[in-house]
């Protein structure tokens, strides 16, 4: 009988596990079985394990790379918030200056703005008018063919009509 050092047992041992006959020992076949069935759990065993250390492994890398992207973003918090500051200070000794920009600015954005507006309004008219024109046109259009088919469903029963006499005679 081979004794067990090592816990890594691997299915194929289990089934070449030799056990010490006995003159009234368990019965060989099954023994035999019952190996079968304890190697074969074995193997399910070995697998899972290789499945779930394979797992972890991606688990463990992703983990890393997320820890690695938290610092990156706890970095640029850190830099937003330093750049953050500084830029409100450099807006505080500035502000009247670009307030007085900003007011001269502000109003010409107004005057272009009711400018866009009008030429958008513009653009939306003629578009408009544009698809009143377009649709009468496929109206038309529409009507042209439902008047084609309608001369052509009446053509219709007269020449199967004529093909009839044709089948009959023939």
């Amino acid at each position: 009988m081979t004794e067990v050092t090592d816990l890594s047992l691997t299915p194929a041992e289990v089934i070449r596990w030799q056990f010490r006959r006995a003159l009234w020992g368990y019965s060989v076949r099954e023994v035999k079985a019952f190996l079968v069935q304890v190697s074969e759990a074995l193997g399910q065993l070995l697998e899972e394990n290789r499945l779930l250390k394979e797992e972890r492994e991606r688990l463990l890398e992703r983990l890393q790379t997320y820890q690695a992207i938290e610092q990156q973003l706890q970095n640029a918090l850190v830099s937003a918030q330093k750049m953050s500051e500084e830029i409100k200070q450099q807006a505080r000794r500035e502000a009247d200056l670009i307030l007085a920009q900003a007011q001269q600015e502000a109003e010409q954005w107004k005057i272009d703005a009711r400018r866009q507006v009008e030429k958008a309004l513009e653009e939306v008219e003629r578009l408009r008018q544009l698809k009143m024109r377009l649709l009468a046109e496929l109206r038309c259009l529409l009507t042209t063919y439902l008047e084609i088919l309608d001369q052509a469903e009446e053509k219709a029963p007269l020449a199967q009509e004529l093909k009839e006499p044709k089948e009959q005679v023939g």
